[in-house]
């Protein structure tokens, strides 16, 4: 298998597995999902990320150069709280689902030495990123239901 479809099916295995726990929380509006987020908040999180890397693959595919991840992780999330914080359940949900769809696609149309260079890029912003918010959902669930 190549390590581009390597990166995808891992992907796939691993956003099954935290929607799947996101989709077991009862109030996706309850904060402390991850510690202030709520599920809402967490999702449109994930979303951020995927559209920033989702640009800074499109630019390496098309201009041969990555843009920097931002500089300032904290305020980054911060920021993209704060405009996701008006939106409704369902318009975050659209925005997770199509923000997702592209990073796959331009992840679908790195060439297979790319993949394999920009894997760790990939990782941290794909299933590295959701293994992060896993264990919170688990223990927001195990508190919830206890």
């Amino acid at each position: 298998m190549s390590k581009k479809n390597e990166l995808l099916k891992m992907e796939e295995e691993r956003w099954n597995e935290m929607y799947s726990l996101l989709d077991r929380v009862p109030d996706w509006e309850k904060p402390g999902v991850a510690d202030e987020w709520s599920a809402k908040d967490l999702l449109g999180h994930v979303a951020a990320w995927h559209a920033c890397t989702m640009d800074r693959l499109e630019q390496f595919r098309t201009k041969g150069e990555m843009s920097k991840a931002p500089p300032d992780i904290d305020a980054f999330n911060a920021v993209t709280c704060e405009q996701n914080k008006d939106l409704s359940l369902h318009d975050v949900k659209v925005i997770a689902g199509a923000s997702r769809h592209r990073f796959r696609e331009e992840l679908a149309m790195l060439k297979d030495e790319d993949a394999e260079k920009l894997e760790r890029v990939i990782y941290g912003n794909a299933h590295g990123h959701y293994e992060e918010h896993i264990p919170q959902i688990e223990a927001y669930l195990a508190k919830e239901n206890a």
